[in-house]
């Protein structure tokens, strides 16, 4: 964060509980900003020329192709070269896990005869223009039957460096996966193919997750400047589309509360913004914590240590979680991966050792791993306030959130995360560009570069960069086009929840609509006016009549009393059963309880969880959301009723 002497920066150390990075002067980091590499050749001009296609409407990709579908804008998967034949071996089963994805993708890719589905290898060493060199590809709008525009990187950061996987980025729609077991691979392949054959869907819903700890200015600014008023403007812009903006912050943004969320009935888009924990050196934390998100617990930096129950962990994301069909988006530092190398906190261009080897998050990757998520994205190394703050030219700053909400709003109207997170990828080029040109043209002779404005670029046009995506950039949200209906079960035997209400307007198991019969060769015979005199049926209309009036009757009946019940169980098989009566499982728990009757009198059990009695907000909002739902329905319900005996009448 930017102020006239000090920059306070992000993250916090979870072995003291002490800021990672002590505050430093822009004149120290300025110092480190000159010192580092500055880019040219053909790697400046791939930015300026990214920088400069900001006005073209599919600036990816080149004229007449469709960067949202795939078999127009292609698709790669990237492995890193075996080498060993215990790393080919590797490799083959790697491949084999990832099956059904790369299946799905093929026949995605592929328009009659034209196949846009690759399979790539990354050798090391190789820098990214080698690579797209070796494989006939030039700087400049993707052309697709060369090197597809969406590319997913299988191999972790040691095989496949970040450094490659951000100039990628730049033209391209680039996301990764590394995972430690097979099995971590397949759940997530076949987790991405349920959720795009619609075998899974989300509730229709982003949560914002915003954390201001006492007395740390950087969670208070990203809490004001980025959660909230992202929050609102998703929720001013998205109201129509039938989406639900649900706003988790300041005391409410706890570990357990984001555990409920992510553990009970996960939004299809979650949005966190908090200190990311960073363990300097090799400590014995370090590859299972860093990049934990520290919440609302942590009672600010003049609280002392940190404790395991402040933080949500990759350890937190368990099998019995179903996270299929969610994007995560993580404001925090070291939220997707950590560099060997600290480009932020060197002397003179020299980086200090951040940890011995670069490491994708274990958060991200277990929720893709473990829970089926569809992606994270997130920062490797440090996360800045410069994302979402802008200096006003009078010593102070504001917000600037336009990379943010492009984004998210992308991700929100269906488009693919990669396409979405173009905007990132500009921000980053136009920076960059503007960085080097700026201190070119201070070095021949033009205005002095201080220290205050190059520690502002140098840290912007980083921060811009270092955003990256873990998992496959070709995936959009699952949601369903309805709330009311939420995501498929199937993976373990972890806590669902299954709504159901005593009418009607029972979303989860309808209630069969009375069937009318088919005339039998009597009721022609006797013809459609026929009352039934003697041995004779009564016409069909008559019959059809008898059969309205009894349905009526049962509607009216039924609506005077509405009643809707939240149940969860670890098993929904056993728990629906062959009745699908959940109130008679023994597996199904009633966790709340609405009844509403005609007059107006309303009973509500609410639900509650942990050892101090809090209200089970997670289950509440899906409860509330049904309740509403059945409310809707029954005034529709006996609207028509009204409407059918006025025409009867008159």
């Amino acid at each position: 964060m930017m102020s006239t002497d000090e920059l306070v920066f992000n993250g916090i150390n979870g072995e003291t509980g002490e800021y990672l990075l002590a505050p430093m002067t822009v004149a120290r980091l300025g110092g480190i900003a000159r010192g580092q590499k500055r880019l040219r050749g053909a790697e400046l001009g791939e930015l300026n020329a990214k920088a400069r296609q900001r006005s073209l409407a599919n600036f990816a990709v080149a004229e007449g192709v469709d960067p949202g579908d795939l078999a127009q804008a292609g698709w790669a998967v990237v492995f890193a070269a075996a080498g060993a034949r215990e790393a080919a071996r590797r490799q083959a089963a790697v491949r084999e896990a990832l099956s059904p994805l790369l299946a799905w993708r093929r026949d995605q890719a592929t328009r009659q005869r034209e196949i846009l589905y690759r399979e790539h290898e990354y050798k090391p060493g190789e820098t990214k223009q080698k690579f797209l060199t070796r494989l006939g590809a030039a700087p400049g709008p993707v052309s697709p039957e060369r090197v597809p525009y969406y590319l997913l990187l299988v191999g972790s950061p040691e095989e496949i460096p970040f450094h490659v996987q951000y100039q990628l980025d730049v033209q391209y729609a680039v996301g990764r996966i590394h995972f430690a077991t097979l099995d971590e691979y397949e759940t997530y392949a076949r987790g991405v193919v349920a959720a795009e054959q619609g075998q899974v869907v989300r509730r229709r819903a982003a949560a914002f997750f915003g954390v201001s700890n006492p007395g740390d200015l950087a969670t208070r600014m990203s809490h004001e400047h980025l959660v909230v008023p992202l929050a609102d403007e998703m929720a001013r812009d998205q109201a129509a589309r039938g989406w639900a903006v649900e706003r988790i912050l300041g005391d409410q943004a706890t570990a357990g509360r984001l555990r409920s969320v992510l553990g009970c009935e996960p939004p299809a888009f979650l949005f966190t913004a908090s200190h990311g924990l960073g363990f300097p050196g090799a400590g014995e934390h370090q590859m299972e914590f860093q990049g934990a998100l520290l919440c609302q617990d942590w009672r600010g930096p003049a609280s002392g240590g940190i404790a395991r129950e402040h933080f949500v962990a990759g350890e937190d994301i368990t099998r019995d979680m179903d996270l299929r069909g969610l994007i995560g988006f993580h404001f925090a530092c070291f939220g997707a991966g950590t560099p060997e190398k600290d480009e932020f906190a060197g002397n003179a261009g020299q980086a200090a050792s951040l940890a011995p080897h670069a490491f994708v998050s274990r958060l991200p990757q277990r929720m893709l791993g473990q829970g089926g998520a569809l992606a994270a994205v997130g920062h490797v190394d440090r996360a800045w306030g410069s994302s979402f703050l802008w200096a006003d030219g009078e010593g102070g700053t504001r917000g600037h959130l336009s990379a943010f909400t492009s984004t998210v709003k992308g991700l929100i109207e269906g488009k693919r995360l990669g396409l979405a997170m173009e905007h990132f990828n500009l921000r980053y080029a136009e920076l960059a560009s503007d960085l080097t040109e700026r201190m070119h043209d201070a070095a021949s002779g033009g205005e002095e570069l201080g220290d205050a404005e190059l520690a502002a670029m140098w840290l912007q046009s980083n921060d811009a960069r270092n955003y990256a995506v873990i998992g496959d950039p070709a995936v959009s949200l699952a949601a369903s086009s309805d709330n009311a209906r939420t995501a498929g079960v199937g993976q373990g035997a972890g806590p669902e929840i299954r709504t159901g209400t005593t009418d009607e307007e029972d979303t989860m198991s309808t209630k069969a609509a009375p069937k009318i019969q088919e005339p039998s060769h009597r009721d022609l015979e006797y013809g459609l006016f026929s009352r039934g005199e003697g041995d004779k049926e009564p016409g069909l209309l008559l019959q059809l009549a008898k059969r309205v009036t009894e349905t009526l009757g049962s509607a009216i009946t039924d609506a005077m009393v509405l009643e809707v019940k939240t149940y969860v169980s670890s098993d929904v098989g056993s728990a629906v059963g062959a009745t699908g009566d959940l109130g008679a499982s023994a597996s199904a728990q009633l966790r709340a309880f609405t009844r509403c009757k005609l007059d107006g009198d309303t009973e509500v059990c609410v639900p509650l969880t942990g050892d101090k009695g809090e209200i089970d907000a997670a289950l509440w909002s899906v409860h509330s959301e049904m309740v509403k739902q059945a409310q809707q329905h029954r005034s529709e319900m006996i609207k028509m009723v009204l409407d059918v005996v006025n025409g009867i009448i008159r």
